[in-house]
């Protein structure tokens, strides 16, 4: 195996890993999600929505999952958004957020080609 065949297999088996490691991490977004209160706004968990969030945007691409740094990365401005404004959620900002979040599922489920 040359150097650059060996390169390859290393970013595959990196790739790979990252792929393994996605589902856990999109269950734990949905979490929060789930897990914060609609009836107001509750600072900290958005922040720490976002953070999750905004840490796919950048590993996405670097592991070739571009779809997932795009869905990311439109998911982590609308709750920037959110932090932002610091009303409580409306009904069509929340839905916004779920069609988000299925989008942002289903782009990590789409492997790099």
């Amino acid at each position: 195996m040359n150097d650059l065949e060996a390169l390859q297999a290393k970013l595959k088996t990196l790739s790979d890993a990252y792929a393994a490691q996605l589902p856990e991490k999109i269950r734990q977004i949905q979490q929060t999600w789930r897990d914060l209160p609609r009836d107001q706004f509750n600072e900290a968990g958005l922040e720490t929505m976002h953070r999750m969030v905004h840490n796919l945007t950048g590993s996405g691409k670097t592991f070739g999952f571009a779809r997932l740094s795009d869905a990311a990365r439109s998911l982590e401005e609308e709750i920037g958004q959110l932090v932002r404004a610091k009303t409580v959620l409306s009904a069509a900002q929340c839905q916004q957020i779920r069609l988000s979040l299925q989008e942002l599922q289903d782009a990590a489920r789409q492997r790099p080609g």
